[in-house]
């Protein structure tokens, strides 16, 4: 990259090589190794190139912190500067800024992060800095509040602290401050002498749901300093107790004890009577019945709360306190509320109590795959000994037809085969496509049936009706390679109810956006990649109309949209589809839908390395997806990282073996690289199967071949059952059947 530039050149608005929404859309998409090729040999000439520049620098290995901080003092004065200095720094606080958007208002931000981490002004002159934007709805000014309080008590600037924050009218506090900035005003309060008024507002911070628990445990640290060790033991109980998670294990049970296990008690607020019962659950989980009783408005108005504590007693041994948790309240019918009743009877030893328990909560939620494992042990015991017949048909009846419904399915049809009954057996074979549309199981019971699926007969007219097409599918198990009577015929008269209403949902959201502000502002960050801040903006349009859950998904898809962010568009259209009960079988959607499930982004890149190391795209789309939902910044709790989610180690080997210099394993061409480099391996490892390799992508190549030594007997399909660990078994499922549904998107629908 060139280490020079040109200096003092006005930003130019034409004749640059990209066009503004493509250079924002390297940026969103951390394509770092694409914007260093682009500003080899020439230099930034208009505002989304230089911060381009910035993403590159402040992201990849080869980033020059210096340049960091050029380019981001550039974008402020709208010029290109060939170095800072003390007096470029001072005109920023003289003079006027430019127009806001997102990327100014970005980089004014980093800018400020730049300067504190480089100490280039006073601690006055950041204040007169941060004071220079404008005051408005929007996640960076709610930042510029915070500091300014920040930075004010930390020079022991009480008085201009708390004046600071008293110059907002209460209803602009509302509007504008977060919770650290009314924390940092408590504490300026408190230090300032008011110590009453401070401690009060600390007290509300602390019994506030909406307040994260960082906050509070810097609340109690504070308090503790001031106020002493044991300060939570001389304040009125309804305060102290929200204290609890705080305190060491000895201390808790001291302060619960001390006050009668909370038995006398009445709690005027809902958080203090939370953490007396998570502290009670925790230390002396039999006396939370009590507490429940005397509460039981509290109990009744927090179904879920309510429900996770009679949980964590049925987990400890004591399902009869936890039933009465349930029993003694008139709680709302929810999947959490169903599946706490299932879990009491459990342990309780009542199976049939327990049976209808889990089915209610699948009813509610059947994308729970923890609980269809649940409902699958307790129907297969030690897979040879089944439970009767009408427990497998009441299961069968009561889970909705989705593609979770695969693995009941199938071990029915096992139960069936293993029990003899031919006739239900072929019957079943006939028709099992309807009930698991879409499942990795359709092609795993093609295959495990085959014997008894050749002796079916193929309907002569599968397009007749829909009872035809199912059976037709039923057979084929909608494979490409079977159903050739049906690629490329219509079959819009199947697809699934909703389905096409749904598409107009979302396209009709982009209105939405188009016509609000607060969205256009969420659409700029976006842009830029900055989805934090977006999304503190569409949930202040949500707060501000009064939007629906429902709606809110098909803004978020929308905005994906329009930003190609197609993380937000798949997660919120999944989100969608779910709660409409769709199946997300492509075959039956309409092509729009189907593609927004399913996208091909970064597709030259996927392509390019798909042929280089001679992998079908398709296997690359269906890790990617679900790997990282097409995040390119995606971060795992183990710390693998970008769309394909590579971990540190493996990325090093793989770079060493591709010849790579520096890079980050956000940038997508790295990514997609190293992603799809890796998949050849454990291909070409395991016979070209990506069953097998897709397990040992998730759980290592080491820990597949123990388990095969230890599980594998000839039968994948009976291998999958029984290996030790959950996560490598689902993430096999959803791989493959992504692998499916990207393979009919491009035989059904040419896309």
């Amino acid at each position: 990259m060139k280490k020079t530039i040109l200096g003092l050149l006005p930003f130019l608005v034409v004749g640059s090589l990209f066009a503004d929404e493509d250079l924002k859309y390297l940026v969103k998409s951390y394509s770092l190794e694409k914007i260093r090729r682009i500003f080899r040999e020439r230099s930034p000439s208009k505002e989304s190139e230089v911060y381009a520049l910035v993403r590159f620098h402040e992201t990849h290995p080869d980033g020059d912190e210096g340049n960091k901080f050029r380019y981001l003092v550039s974008l402020l004065k709208g010029r290109l500067v060939v170095g800072v200095t003390k007096d470029e720094l001072h005109s920023l606080i003289k003079n006027p800024l430019p127009p806001m958007n997102a990327v100014s208002k970005m980089s004014f931000w980093k800018l400020y992060e730049e300067m504190v981490k480089r100490k280039s002004l006073s601690s006055s002159e950041l204040i007169s800095y941060l004071k220079k934007l404008p005051p408005e709805y929007d996640p960076i000014y709610k930042n510029v509040i915070g500091e300014i309080l920040r930075i004010h008590y930390e020079n022991g600037e009480f008085k201009e602290a708390k004046d600071y924050a008293e110059s907002f009218s209460e209803r602009d506090k509302k509007e504008y401050f977060g919770a650290m900035a009314y924390y940092r005003y408590a504490k300026a309060l408190y230090k300032f002498g008011e110590v009453q008024k401070g401690e009060n507002l600390l007290y509300a911070l602390a019994e506030d749901a909406n307040v994260p628990s960082y906050v509070k445990k810097d609340i109690y640290t504070d308090l503790r300093t001031w106020k002493g060790e044991s300060f939570y033991k001389q304040i009125p109980l309804e305060k102290g107790v929200l204290f609890l998670p705080f305190l060491d294990a000895s201390d808790k049970k001291s302060f619960i004890s001390s006050h009668q296990y909370f038995s006398s008690i009445s709690f005027e607020r809902p958080e203090s009577w939370k953490a007396a019962a998570r502290g009670l659950v925790q230390y002396y989980p039999e006396r939370l019945s009590s507490l429940f009783s005397k509460h039981k408005h509290y109990a009744e108005y927090f179904p879920e709360f309510t429900a996770a504590m009679s949980v964590e007693l049925s987990n400890q041994n004591l399902a009869k306190s936890g039933l009465d948790l349930l029993e003694k309240t008139n709680l709302s019918s929810s999947e959490s509320v169903e599946y706490a009743y299932a879990r009491a009877y459990k342990r309780l030893g009542e199976r049939d109590k327990y049976f209808n328990g889990l089915l209610s909560s699948l009813e509610k939620n059947p994308y729970n795959l923890i609980r269809q494992d649940e409902l699958i042990d307790l129907l297969i015991g030690d897979h040879s000994h089944f439970l009767e017949e009408l427990y497998w048909k009441e299961a069968l009846k009561r889970i909705p037809n989705l593609p979770v419904k695969g693995r009941l399915v199938y071990w029915y049809l096992r139960s069936l085969k293993s029990k003899g009954k031919q006739d239900e057996l072929l019957s079943w074979l006939k028709s099992y496509y309807r009930s698991i549309p879409g499942s990795y199981y359709t092609r795993v019971i093609r295959e495990e049936f085959a014997t008894e699926i050749s002796s079916i007969q193929k309907p002569d007219s599968p397009l007749r009706n829909k009872d035809t097409l199912f059976e037709y599918l039923s057979l084929t198990a909608g494979d490409p390679k079977y159903s050739d009577k049906i690629i490329g015929r219509d079959l819009e008269f199947a697809y699934f109810p909703d389905s096409f209403s749904l598409d107009v949902r979302i396209d009709s959201a982009h209105s939405k956006v188009r016509g609000n502000t607060l969205l256009q502002n969420a659409k700029e960050y976006l842009e830029i990649g900055e989805m934090a801040y977006a999304s503190s903006l569409v949930d202040k349009f949500v707060l501000q109309t009064g939007t629906s859950e429902e709606e809110k998904d098909e803004i978020f898809a929308a905005l994906g949209e329009v930003t190609g962010n197609q993380y937000l568009t798949v997660f919120h259209t999944r989100n969608l589809m779910k709660r409409r009960r769709i199946p997300d079988d492509v075959i039956l959607l309409p092509s729009k839908l189907a593609s927004r499930i399913y996208p091909r982004p970064h597709r030259d890149i996927v392509s390019h390395y798909s042929q280089s190391f001679g992998i079908e795209e398709d296997i690359v789309y269906a890790v990617m997806r679900q790997e990282s939902f097409f995040k390119e910044n995606a971060v795992s709790s183990s710390n693998a990282r970008g769309l394909m989610q590579i971990m540190g180690p493996t990325g090093k080997g793989l770079a060493q073996g591709l010849g790579l210099g520096p890079y980050s394993l956000f940038d997508p061409e790295i990514s997609i690289q190293m992603g799809a480099k890796f998949l050849k391996y454990l291909l070409s490892s395991n016979e070209n199967d990506l069953k097998w390799a897709s397990i040992a992508y998730n759980g290592g190549p080491g820990n597949l071949r123990k388990w095969k030594r230890n599980h594998y007997h000839g039968d994948f399909n009976h291998f999958l059952e029984e290996l030790p660990l959950k996560e490598p078994r689902d993430y096999c499922r959803i791989v493959t059947s992504n692998y499916y549904n990207y393979q009919s998107l491009r035989q059904y629908k040419n896309r």
